[in-house]
């Protein structure tokens, strides 16, 4: 078993000579798993240097959405389920529950050595498959035993019921990042809320590349036409921004969605602020459930992508009796 998977110092998961997940080394292919910024780290640099940026079309259109200059001809599309050889391995990409487009990636080496990268992902062995693996590389995000929510398996419907109660006393500004805008759009439509969402420009345009994928949102509109001006005067709807953009601070109600809770799913912060603990993210219980299931020989936690990784390899070791190792 070839075990010769490493990590770069900015989270680049480098399998031998073949492909660099998220990060960048030059002169090789580099697979991108979503658009999240700690994913896609000197990305410019591999726009310029590796020969192929692979990733779901999702990812790539997104990419390119939100500013990345990558020419047409180094764009790798890779669908779910479909196999792509390069140089030592075969590169599969299946789904992770986390934000749209997002790929865990299965490299069969030549050796018959199975390597899984999760990326980042949630409710596994529900809604992201639980692959088996020789060497699982993970990213222990909530890695520290504390970091437990108790909520996660209903969360999603303390939130549609939160924003149902809120559209009864007026507008409700959802701030959150790319990719959980889109998604919480998805699932409040799955909720049955009809409100009309009103988008920023970015969210808007991203919202059209999901539809152009076969996504049905309905009812959206972008902030600055003239359909959203006449909805926001009625004073019914749902106007999702980015989680830092400044300047939305129209009245109604604000809500700011985050992992980063663990004792309460709903916290108010004043009288038009609310937190509500909604995380794309496994907490430690989800993250150790993906772990045992997969049934890994060796466990490489990223170090750049975890927060209490040094917590979470000793619980690996001590407790399930897996080799688990922090790199770099």
């Amino acid at each position: 078993m070839n075990l010769d998977i490493k990590i770069n110092d900015h989270g680049g998961v480098v399998l031998w000579s073949t492909a660099v997940i998220d990060g960048h080394v030059d002169d090789l292919p580099r697979i991108v798993t979503h658009v999240h910024s700690d994913h896609t780290k000197y990305l410019s640099r591999s726009a310029r240097k590796s020969p192929h940026i692979i990733g779901t079309p999702i990812t790539l259109e997104w990419l390119l959405a939100l500013g990345a200059k990558i020419s047409e001809e180094k764009l790798r599309p890779l669908n779910f389920g479909e196999a792509l050889q390069l140089t030592d391995c075969n590169v599969e990409f299946r789904r992770a529950l986390h934000i749209p487009g997002t790929a865990q990636v299965v490299c069969e080496a030549r050796d018959g050595t199975r390597v899984v990268y999760t990326s980042d992902f949630k409710k596994p062995g529900k809604e992201t498959p639980i692959i088996n693996s020789d060497v699982l590389v993970i990213d222990a995000v909530y890695g520290d035993p504390s970091y437990r929510r108790f909520f996660d398996d209903y969360i999603d419907i303390l939130l549609a019921d939160f924003v149902k109660e809120s559209l009864a006393k007026g507008p409700i500004y959802i701030h959150a990042y790319y990719g959980k805008v889109q998604e919480v759009m998805n699932l409040l439509r799955n909720k049955g809320i009809d409100a009309p969402f009103i988008l920023d420009p970015k969210q808007y345009i991203l919202a059209k590349i999901l539809e152009k994928h076969g996504w049905v949102i309905k009812d959206y509109f972008l902030n600055t036409s003239d359909e959203a001006q006449e909805v926001m005067r009625t004073g019914w709807y749902v106007y999702f921004t980015h989680l830092f953009r400044k300047g939305v601070n129209g009245f109604g109600t604000h809500v700011r969605l985050s992992g980063w809770e663990f004792r309460t799913p709903i916290k108010r912060v004043n009288h038009r602020w609310w937190q509500i603990a909604f995380s794309d993210h496994a907490d430690f219980e989800g993250l150790v459930y993906y772990v045992k299931m997969a049934k890994p020989k060796v466990v490489l936690v990223n170090s750049v992508r975890s927060t209490g990784g040094y917590s979470f390899v000793s619980y690996l070791n001590k407790k399930l009796g897996i080799r688990a190792y922090l790199l770099p």
